[in-house]
């Protein structure tokens, strides 16, 4: 029950992260910290997605699951595409 509410923390503070440095004060940093930077939200939210998905499966069918890795790759490579092809560019034009 306490991890559920760290990993929604983190994905709560990854959004808000996300929000105030790239579009409501973007123009107090330089695009290169901007573009750096924007790897640690990226991270904190695919921490908070795989941890919420994680506790909310049972674990007794956990361990048998062929279709949870396959999910969590899935979800890491839409992001991480998402992130590296619209995100990024519209900090770095």
């Amino acid at each position: 029950m306490i991890a559920r509410r760290i990993y929604w923390t983190i994905l709560i503070l990854s959004i808000l992260i996300g929000v105030y440095f790239y579009f409501l004060s973007p123009e107090k940093f330089t695009p290169q910290f901007l573009r750096n930077f924007s790897a640690v939200p990226f991270f904190m939210l695919i921490v908070g997605i795989h941890g919420i998905m994680a506790h909310s499966i049972i674990p007794e069918t956990k361990h048998i699951m062929v279709f949870y890795p396959l999910v969590m790759g899935a979800i890491y490579v839409i992001l991480f595409f998402l992130h590296l092809f619209v995100i990024v560019p519209q900090i770095c034009p």
